[in-house]
């Protein structure tokens, strides 16, 4: 290499930049989550849920407290993250956080304060969830241990996103989806809730950790309504799936009546689904349509003297099956434009798509229309198989009997 590419080389690593803004681990420390409340003096009160990260090796787990927490109250959340050190020794990091808890009297008066910094600060990722919680403050949703999770946020997050996989209850509302709603002229935002069950100052305590039987577990209670960034009201879990139908739901499992005998089950798996929406004028009246395409699987069979093989039987339990999803989600519609008058699905959205010019004349006046639509849900659900047995046992009992 010659002596005037070297120097070239030199000249160029002076206008490098080193690691300006590098933290070293043993001066930070993790947040995995916030919860926000209403202050007794200013206007928010802020809770820090910090990892305590000697618990979390196998190494050097001694048994104490997994996560620690810390609430300062002040009039922003940008002053509040930044003061917390006033309490805490080290540098927090704010860009692991999972969840973050909002108290519904908070949510009530409005959340677009303190969701502007979270969405403008480069501190933030923008994938953490968002839940509203009922009953209880939201900082006690920060210190309830759970014993396979010991982060409580690091518990609820894996927890929103195995319940919305595995039964479509929960809506895996994030910052941007959130943002996204409110920004949006045919479509209200929504998360979702949670409460929690037992005794909140047994489940604050390292014990719960080693309980078989926890004290305090947090539950997902549903799904919170919004009007712009303002919390209307909540809608049961089982109103939330119907909900979740419109959007795509992923997989689901339904306990079917068998024919003539309404006190036993079929059960049924939706193992694929997928959703259309669409809203059209007829006569100057709005008509919300949503088509739903799925499959499923037989998982359970306690219907007596059935052999679904029978290709009669099988569509008597299709259309069954299609008849209590089609109610679900009728249901569901239907309790949103009577208690809250706003759409929460996104109809305005695809009437937007479809017809533009129609949707400028009605945005104003969106939600009203919404809330007069007529409703169509078409449900084609395929019934596809029946697992490694056609008949229930009952039917060879009855006739060992």
């Amino acid at each position: 290499m010659s002596k005037k590419v070297v120097f070239i080389l030199l000249c160029l690593s002076v206008l490098l930049t080193g690691c300006w803004d590098r933290h070293e681990l043993n001066d930070i420390s993790i947040v995995t989550g916030m919860a926000v409340d209403k202050g007794e003096e200013k206007k928010y009160k802020l809770t820090v849920e910090v990892v305590n990260s000697a618990e979390f090796g196998k190494q050097s787990a001694q048994g104490n407290a997994p996560v620690l927490t810390h609430s300062l109250e002040g009039d922003s959340l940008p002053e509040l993250t930044h003061k917390m050190n006033i309490g805490l020794s080290k540098i927090l990091i704010y860009s692991h956080t999972r969840v973050l808890f909002i108290d519904e009297e908070v949510a009530k008066k409005g959340m677009l304060g303190f969701l502007d910094y979270l969405e403008r600060s480069g501190q933030f990722r923008n994938d953490f969830r968002i839940v509203i919680t009922q009953g209880n403050k939201a900082s006690d949703f920060t210190r309830i241990n759970y014993p396979i999770q010991k982060s409580p946020s690091l518990k609820l997050h894996q927890q929103t996103k195995s319940f919305q996989e595995e039964w479509g209850g929960d809506p895996g509302v994030k910052l941007t989806d959130f943002v996204s709603a409110i920004v949006s002229e045919g479509r209200n935002p929504v998360t979702a809730t949670v409460k929690i069950k037992g005794d909140k100052q047994a489940g604050k305590k390292v014990e719960n950790n080693q309980s078989i039987d926890p004290e305090a577990l947090v539950y997902i209670d549903g799904l919170a309504v919004f009007e712009d960034e303002k919390l209307k009201g909540f809608l049961p879990v089982n109103e939330t799936r119907g909900y979740l139908w419109t959007k795509g739901i992923e997989q689901t499992s339904y306990s079917i009546s068998c024919p003539g005998k309404q006190s036993n089950f079929l059960d049924i798996r939706i193992i694929r689904a997928k959703s259309e929406m669409s809203t059209v004028y007829k006569n100057h009246m709005p008509h919300l349509k949503v088509n739903i395409y799925g499959e499923a699987n037989v998982q359970g069979n306690e219907c007596p003297n059935s052999d679904i093989l029978q290709l009669s039987l099988y569509k008597k339990l299709e259309k069954n099956m299609e008849s209590q999803i089609k109610q679900d989600i009728t249901n569901s519609i239907e309790k949103v434009q009577d208690e809250f008058g706003i759409d929460i699905y996104g109809f305005g959205d695809r009437l937007h798509q479809m017809n533009p010019k129609k949707f400028k004349e009605v945005k104003d006046k969106w939600d009203k229309e919404f809330a007069k639509a007529d409703v169509d849900i078409d449900v084609n659900i395929d019934l596809l198989r029946a697992g490694f047995r056609n008949k229930s046992y009952k039917t060879n009992l009855q006739k060992q009997e």
